[in-house]
């Protein structure tokens, strides 16, 4: 039984818009690509979180584009880290995280989700841009090395399920977690499913139901395992329900406020009028947000 919210649950913090990268399929998080270039400053970040720590919210998400082009991203983290209970995400390519920064973070709870659209070289570029798929994998090495948390995310761009066995392979191999999330707003990915369940069922040795969209499969391969999570989304069916259990407030760099990937983000939080005004803000926005 889903338990009923009455505020936003989980954050998602876009502190910037900038992305080295080019990929296709991406939405820049609901952000209009002409955009000029915004970046979210440090002291507003404090402020908000100051506002936000004492409200029922149990993660936070650092996102973008790219978040490591903030060149503030660590110390938010960290204050995050030292100031709050909230599970703590951040979802980056990997490029541009240097040793230093994974030295510092490999002290807080953070754990990265990496943006990774394919386990093929070619097809790694290509998918990017700009991206290095030998870059990223030495960057994976270091990451786990110094022990922060990390798992893959990749958005299923196509019904050619090469390149998701080629996934599957790649995170048993390096014995990661891997996320699988069907594109929105492409023609068919409401059934990939039907395609990619058999071929994770024929290395699984357990399937769950986590009654979020999602099934947890551990996958199991010469003695290596490792988790997959296919992420069925909401707005195939137009579930407000599952939606307001267990979608995010995405929070823009300005501070304007998008319940929903695919709905504007037209109220602006100012954060000068001090906590109540946004607390008061963010509640009148959740009990808006009731259709799709």
């Amino acid at each position: 039984m889903m338990k009923e919210h009455d505020f936003w649950n989980k954050l998602r913090i876009l502190v910037t818009n900038k992305c080295n990268y080019r990929c296709p399929f991406c939405h820049n998080e609901g952000q209009d690509k002409d955009n000029s270039a915004d970046v979210m400053k440090l002291t507003d970040f404090i402020s908000f979180v100051d506002f936000m720590k004492d409200q029922p919210i149990s993660e936070l998400h650092f996102s973008g584009g790219e978040p490591f082009l903030n060149h503030e991203i660590v110390d938010m983290i960290e204050y995050a880290d030292k100031n709050t209970t909230w599970g703590i995400g951040c979802a980056t390519n990997l490029s541009r995280l240097t040793d230093e920064q994974i030295h510092r973070l490999a002290n807080t709870r953070v754990k990265f989700n990496i943006q990774f659209p394919y386990a093929d070289k070619d097809d790694f570029h290509k998918s990017t841009g700009t991206g290095s798929y030998s870059h990223i994998i030495e960057q994976i090495t270091k990451v786990k090395k110094a022990g922060i948390r990390i798992g893959l995310n990749s958005v299923v761009q196509s019904d050619d399920m090469k390149h998701i066995q080629n996934l599957i392979n790649f995170a048993i191999k390096y014995q990661l977690p891997l996320k699988l999330l069907p594109q929105i707003g492409l023609d068919g990915s409401d059934k990939f499913k039907e395609l990619i369940y058999p071929l994770l069922k024929e290395t699984s040795i357990e399937v769950k139901d986590k009654g979020t969209g999602a099934l947890r499969w551990i996958i199991e391969k010469e003695d290596k395992q490792t988790v997959v999570l296919y992420i069925d989304s909401p707005c195939f069916d137009k579930d407000i329900t599952e939606c307001r259990e267990f979608g995010e407030l995405r929070v823009h760099p300005d501070f304007t406020l998008q319940p929903c990937i695919l709905r504007s983000s037209n109220v602006r939080l100012n954060l000068q009028e001090g906590k109540e005004k946004a607390i008061e803000q963010m509640t009148c926005l959740w009990n808006d947000f009731k259709h799709c």
